[in-house]
């Protein structure tokens, strides 16, 4: 099956979710405004704009969208602009409701207005970190949290090669993917020992991978999107996740649907798609007339399981025939 194949899948999914109509109530010329986190080259972001695109156009309703890119500019003077940048939109566009994606959405834009009785309502979705820390939920909040699949990404691993007892797992020096590991730490089933590795530069994430092999069985790759290049800049995320298909001795586990599709051996995935159209579906609701704060956080997505054809081929695995006919989509 082919990545596009894939998505078309995960497209059809994701408008089957069970989820409360939004009512009979004409929502044409009401106002969306959708505030990234990130830029809309990251395919996690992108895939969540797409989904929320599909589910409120039909609807007529109106649309502004800002990245904040903070994937790409993580200083703090970056951040303050894009805040503000943010603000400005809102009390320019009015908005009925404002759809966040990601961490630092929340963290540098959305909290400030959590629980303000003039603000607009807000949804959230791809949020790692407990909502709480930003004052969710609230009167006018609502959303969607991120929980990696990370048992259940382990025990896909190990039917796959049950001798896996060490996994090394990659990350970047995003406060998201600190927040992400946190819980996944909190999770790790007592029969896997798991290795947690920062790494910001990706010289420091090249020899992360190829000495991984001394001390371990497998990598989790969890974050790749924030490591810096020799001159600094930031490495293109392909860049680096095909870097790491091509050099890795070892199983690989991803945690979404574009990691997998570029080289990860498995995993059970997040999905942009889903988060946006659960965001999506949430935001009609609230357009005809519910309350935010009466509508629970989403706290559980589906999530779907992913196998890399070629990659495993590549490190010698078989992929069992039940397991096989179990995955949702195999990339060739």
């Amino acid at each position: 099956m082919s990545y596009r194949t894939l998505l078309a899948l995960i497209l059809t999914f994701c408008s089957l979710l069970p989820m409360q109509a939004a009512g009979s109530d004409n929502l044409a010329g009401k106002r969306v405004l959708v505030v990234h986190s990130y830029d809309r080259g990251f395919a996690w972001t992108a895939d969540i704009d797409e989904a929320l695109q599909r589910v409120l156009l039909p609807a007529k309703v109106r649309i502004r969208t800002f990245f904040m890119d903070t994937n790409l500019k993580p200083d703090t003077p970056h951040l303050i602009k894009t805040r503000r940048q943010a603000e400005k939109l809102m009390q320019e566009f009015r908005p009925h409701v404002v759809i966040t994606s990601d961490d630092n959405a929340q963290k540098y834009f959305a909290a400030r207005f959590a629980g303000n009785a003039t603000a607009p309502s807000f949804v959230f979705c791809g949020v790692n970190s407990d909502p709480a820390e930003y004052g969710y939920p609230a009167d006018n909040v609502t959303g969607v949290t991120e929980n990696l699949a990370w048992v259940g990404g382990l025990k896909l691993l190990r039917r796959l090669k049950p001798s896996i007892r060490t996994v090394r797992v990659l990350m970047d020096g995003r406060p998201s993917s600190y927040a992400g590991a946190m819980r996944m730490k909190e999770l790790t089933p007592p029969n896997i020992e798991a290795e947690w590795v920062v790494a910001r530069s990706f010289a420091h994430w090249r020899e992360s991978v190829l000495n991984a092999s001394q001390t371990c069985d497998a990598l989790a790759i969890l974050t790749y999107h924030n490591l810096t290049a020799n001159d600094g800049s930031i490495m293109p995320s392909r860049d680096v996740i095909f870097w790491t298909r091509d050099n890795a001795d070892l199983p690989t586990l991803g945690f979404f649907d574009y990691t997998v599709a570029d080289g990860a051996l498995c995993g059970v995935i997040q999905t942009g798609f889903e988060h946006g159209t659960l965001a999506a579906k949430l935001a009609l609701r609230i357009l005809a007339g519910e309350r935010a704060g009466d509508i629970p956080i989403i706290t559980s997505t589906q999530g779907l399981t992913m196998l890399n054809a070629a990659t495993a081929e590549k490190l010698g695995i078989e992929i069992p025939f039940l397991l096989s006919q179990e995955a949702a989509a195999i990339v060739e």
